[in-house]
């Protein structure tokens, strides 16, 4: 494949002269892989093409307001005769991302990867890549308007969704004057911002409440406070019949202590630990889930580790957090 940076007109060009098309987001979908995936195979349908959506597995029951959900298959691939010709990634960072997909990607005449992680690889046809943009959704916004597309209140709601989520309601530092103008942009189009704060900011059932008291709980200062540290092992998720994906939004927490530079998230899964890290600014963290085999943005990322002690490496990241500490003080 050719590796390299495609401008929007190009991936514009590619996407007119497409007609069956493979959209899909990254694994364990958050709400800027799906609703960019919501958005763009609604926008391909209305535009006379043919649209297999895919997600490796399902997302959160908190994205299942999305409007058009019932449109994505889950884990199930498109039958042969099918006939792709083009396949968009949204917000995949390496082909991996998607899931198992290699046979899909390769029958493809055209691979369209659009992603806005300062650590993806141009593995497609064709590569938009801005680390500077918050969302993917706000790159497909702008992508919209070189098409002269026109977003319905649904698709709007689809990219709102991405875009706040990803800046956790305009309060990360990846808020830019365009990132509030896509926001001004969606709202205008009929984005239903009422129940998407509602549903994601300000509905939490009783488990989640009470994983949420027990991270609290086991929060812990070190390296001067300047790293703070929540691990959640099986047994702290058994205690209340709880999910890991219930964690949302608990890394975040320790933001609001005076002098913390990093938060890490821990959490011990069946078949794998995964970690989530923030940092407030100075520190990329990003950097640090890279030594992991992760990766992310300079303010927020993540890995994920099969086969791995939970102390050892926890241990082990704290210790890489710490250098990294270092080197920005």
């Amino acid at each position: 494949m050719t590796k390299k940076q495609n401008t929007l007109a190009e991936i514009a060009a590619a996407i007119k002269s497409g007609k069956n098309f493979f959209v899909s987001g990254h694994q364990n979908p958050d709400g800027d892989s799906l609703g960019s995936t919501l958005a763009v195979s609604s926008v391909l349908r209305r535009l006379g093409k043919h649209v297999y959506s895919y997600a490796d597995n399902a997302a959160g029951k908190d994205l299942d307001f999305l409007p058009m959900l019932n449109t994505v298959h889950i884990g199930v691939k498109p039958p042969d005769d099918f006939n792709i010709d083009t396949v968009i990634m949204l917000e995949c960072s390496d082909a991996k991302r998607g899931g198992d997909l290699d046979k899909i990607l390769a029958g493809a005449s055209a691979v369209i990867n659009i992603d806005h992680h300062l650590t993806s690889e141009t593995y497609g046809h064709y590569n938009y890549i801005s680390p500077t943009a918050s969302s993917t959704a706000e790159i497909i916004w702008s992508l919209f308007e070189i098409m002269q597309v026109y977003v319905n209140p649904d698709e709007a709601t689809c990219l709102y969704t991405g875009l706040i989520t990803d800046t956790s309601r305009f309060l990360h530092s990846n808020t830019t004057a365009e990132a509030l103008r896509v926001g001004s942009c969606l709202l205008a189009a009929g984005a239903d911002i009422k129940t998407i704060n509602k549903v994601l900011y300000f509905t939490k059932s009783y488990t989640e409440m009470k994983l949420l008291g027990r991270a609290l709980e086991k929060l812990q200062l070190i390296s001067r406070g300047k790293i703070a540290v929540i691990v959640l092992t099986l047994q702290d998720f058994k205690l209340y019949n709880a999910e890991p994906s219930y964690t949302q939004g608990i890394v975040s927490q320790p933001a609001m202590i005076p002098g913390v530079e990093v938060s890490l998230l821990i959490k011990e899964e069946t078949d794998k630990i995964s970690v989530n890290l923030r940092s407030q600014g100075r520190v990329d963290v990003s950097s640090i889930a890279a030594q992991f085999g992760g990766g992310g943005h300079a303010r927020a990322a993540g890995f994920k580790m099969a086969g791995a002690k939970l102390d050892e490496l926890t241990k082990d990241l704290i210790t890489k957090t710490e250098a990294v500490i270092n080197n920005v003080d």
